[in-house]
């Protein structure tokens, strides 16, 4: 592996660090900043796939990618629908900085390389959308609704 794709997993890995320490703490997670928060990982899922497509060289890499557009696309029209439904603004389309970064270095790599690093960044990116999720499914609030109501409805439908 390449020094971008490595330290690229180790960006993403304290990326998920922090979002692990996030989803034990005891202050409910306000629904805004989660769907902020899954919309950006939406974001990330369906811009990096779109890389895998033209620089996967396995073609199990490229049929994950184009199941990942797809999935995410789809997340996101739901969880801007269950957004408007709780009385929310649609979630901006954008990614974090780390996010950023982490897709600048998948487009740097070719061939095996970047078939390595795709793969443990969505192995990681996954974690940490389960890592939000579960965050706000057992403390979020919905504001129309308990327990996460129709924002985590629309995101468990696509997982």
């Amino acid at each position: 592996m390449s020094k971008t794709g490595f330290w690229g997993a180790i960006a993403l890995a304290a990326i998920v660090g922090s979002y692990g320490a996030q989803a034990q703490t005891p202050i409910p997670p306000y629904p805004k900043d989660f769907v902020t928060a899954a919309s950006q990982s939406d974001q990330y899922e369906i811009l990096a796939a779109r890389v895998a497509l033209v620089s996967g060289q396995d073609p199990r890499v490229r049929t994950y990618a184009q199941a990942m557009i797809h999935d995410h696309t789809h997340l996101s029209e739901g969880l801007r629908e269950a957004a408007a439904a709780s009385g929310l603004p649609p979630p901006e389309r954008g990614m974090w900085s780390d996010q950023a970064m982490l897709l600048s270095s998948l487009q740097s790599l070719r061939g095996r390389d970047f078939d390595k690093t795709y793969v443990r960044q969505q192995e990681l990116a996954h974690a940490q959308a389960v890592a939000v999720e579960g965050s706000f499914s057992t403390a979020g609030m919905d504001p129309k609704s308990p327990k996460g109501g129709a924002i985590c409805s629309a995101f468990d439908s696509g997982s």
